[in-house]
């Protein structure tokens, strides 16, 4: 339906915590809360100062005040963020009802990845625009695997938490199967690094879980049977993760090179699509250490950037393809210690309440789901987007919520 429908979501959403705080509704502000705030701010001071920048002393004629525009449209987040603070401490959230409604979207589109890889068409008559990624319900976005790789973590806790009281084995056995559509449906999609990341955090699950432990090697051997038969019984799907397999080699031995003078460098046309991208943002940093350009000023400013070779290519994208180079470019030096600060109080908070049973299953999905998005080594699209900033801010406020009125309770 787009962005439009989401930010009408977030409008409701906002103004329902309105009405609810104009009745009384309140909670205390805790650390992690005012850090929060503070960052939200200092994305608006950066904006401003480089908005004052550019038209009042670099006298730009034509600046059209977008990065300060933005800036103040971004802080929707921040009141996003509060609401939802605010409901759970006032226990205003169904949480049942959400596992229950993302638990059903993430298996039937699931099910109709797998569908359109085999027969072409999904259950909407929807084919894929694109030669190796099957987009299933999304119709022209390939981001079918990346959908499944976040919720389907709804589905595995939903059952866990809601499913019928049935003995280990049983549970063990349709996990299993749930797991099974899930990473089926995340390799055809084409959706290469979420499907990485599925796995990681996957066996992050099990090492956590002493039930579950062991069973580790069990579904091990699983995914690697199911993987290798999915990819040697088609050829086109196998190229393109071998594509993946070989670009990625090509990184490690650049980066090696270049941080540890070890191997050699790679000529310009030898290199990654996305290695392009991260010498691209680099270089827009550099222009602004400290307080960063703005959020949304990497395509304004990029082009303007010192080349530092003719190995280095001149054309630059809308964002750096990399969350924590993006914050860097946008906000500087400043801005990425105050989110890596955020990330790692957020996660040790949570961390904590994982080990009660109450908070244990509801919280886990949301930890999971932050800890695939904010994870340092990924390419990824802008971090200040509609769809990444709600999935972000959304998770974490569930998380600071849930882990604050763990901690009040065992005080």
């Amino acid at each position: 339906m787009g962005t439009f429908v989401l930010n009408l979501n977030i409008l409701f959403i906002i103004v329902g915590g309105l009405l609810i705080f104009i009745q009384g509704g309140r909670f205390k502000l805790i650390n992690l809360d005012k850090l929060v705030l503070f960052f939200f701010l200092y994305i608006l001071f950066t904006s401003a100062f480089n908005t004052i920048e550019s038209y009042y002393f670099e006298k730009i004629e034509d600046y059209d005040f977008a990065i300060i525009i933005k800036s103040l449209f971004f802080l929707r987040y921040l009141l996003l963020y509060l609401v939802i603070r605010l409901l759970i401490e006032k226990n205003l959230i169904n949480f049942k009802i959400i596992f229950y409604s993302f638990a059903a979207v993430s298996l039937f589109v699931s099910i109709d990845i797998i569908f359109q890889f085999y027969y072409g068409k999904d259950f909407f008559g929807f084919t894929s625009p694109y030669v190796h990624k099957i987009t299933g319900p999304f119709h022209a976005e390939a981001v079918a695997g990346g959908f499944v790789q976040k919720f389907s973590f709804f589905l595995f806790f939903c059952y866990i938490i809601f499913g019928s009281k049935h003995n280990l084995k049983i549970k063990i056995v349709v996990l299993t199967l749930l797991f099974f559509i899930s990473t089926t449906s995340i390799i055809l999609s084409g959706n290469r690094m979420p499907l990485i990341l599925f796995f990681f955090v996957i066996f992050l699950i099990f090492l956590d879980n002493k039930t579950l432990k062991k069973y580790l090697i069990h579904i091990l051997v699983l995914v690697f049977f199911m993987s290798a038969l999915t990819l040697n019984t088609n050829e086109r799907l196998r190229n393109y993760y071998n594509s993946f397999y070989e670009s990625s080699k090509k990184m490690v031995a650049l980066y090696s090179y270049r941080l540890l003078d070890v191997g050699k460098d790679l000529n310009i046309k030898e290199r990654p699509y996305h290695v392009h991208e991260f010498d691209a943002g680099f270089g827009t940093w550099k222009m602004n250490k400290y307080l960063g350009g703005g959020i949304k000023s990497f395509r304004y400013n990029c082009p303007k950037r010192r080349l530092k070779s003719s190995s280095e290519r001149s054309t630059c994208n809308m964002h750096p393809h990399n969350y924590y180079l993006e914050i860097l470019v946008d906000l500087g030096i400043i801005g990425i210690l105050l989110f890596i600060l955020m990330v790692i109080l957020a996660l040790k908070k949570s961390y904590k309440a994982l080990d009660d049973k109450k908070y244990k299953y509801i919280l886990s999905p949301f930890f999971y789901i932050f800890v695939m998005e904010i994870f340092p080594i990924k390419s990824s699209g802008s971090f200040f987007t509609t769809n990444n900033a709600v999935m972000i801010f959304l998770v974490l406020s569930v998380m600071v919520g849930l882990s604050s009125k763990f901690k009040k309770e065992y005080i």
